[in-house]
Parts: C-alpha cells; sequence; structure tokens
C-alpha cells in the first residue's frame, strides 16, 4: 500500500503547528533565560525538569509552556490567526 499523499490543508496545518511550536519554543528560551536551570526538551516539544530545586517561577513557566504545546496539537486552520495562515502560505508555495 502506497502512503496517501498529503492534501494542501494538511500541509498548511502542519506548517502552522510547526511555526507556533518554533514561537513557543523561543519565548520559553527568553523566559528562563537568567535562571539556574536545567531543562530537557522533548521530541513533542513539552519541557521538563531535571532537578527538583528549581525556582517556582521556572516551575510555572514550564507549565504554561507545556499547557500551550499540548494545544496546539488540538488546533485547526481557523484556530490561527490570518498573518499566520497568510505566512504559512507563502512558506508552502516556496516549498
Amino acid at each position: 500500500m502506497t502512503p496517501r499523499k498529503s492534501t494542501r490543508s494538511e500541509r498548511k496545518l502542519l506548517k502552522l503547528r510547526e511555526n507556533r511550536l518554533g514561537q513557543y519554543a523561543k519565548q520559553l528560551d527568553k523566559d528562563i533565560r537568567g535562571y539556574d536551570h536545567v531543562v530537557h526538551y522533548a521530541d513533542n516539544h513539552t519541557a521538563s525538569l531535571h532537578s527538583d530545586r528549581v525556582d517556582e517561577n521556572i516551575r510555572t513557566i514550564i507549565m504554561k509552556h507545556n499547557y500551550k504545546v499540548n494545544k496546539v496539537a488540538k488546533m485547526m486552520v481557523r484556530d490561527f490567526s490570518k498573518e499566520e495562515q497568510e505566512a504559512a502560505d507563502v512558506e508552502i508555495e516556496e516549498f
């Protein structure tokens, strides 16, 4: 059985999710910069702590990040802003 070719809307949704997760990763890096921490960033884009002796602020930042990442997995194209959709369209056209 040959794999099914993805449709344009599927590619667009994947690109939208990828872009949003990239934004969240940059924001996480910015938010935890300056704290003493060791964070593991998993393949599914969630973050976890390697130590129990971490400031409560970092714990809260990571919980919020993981919540947003899990929410992205359930998002549909209509849930993204027009600007994000237009940027994804441009990137798909280039590919």
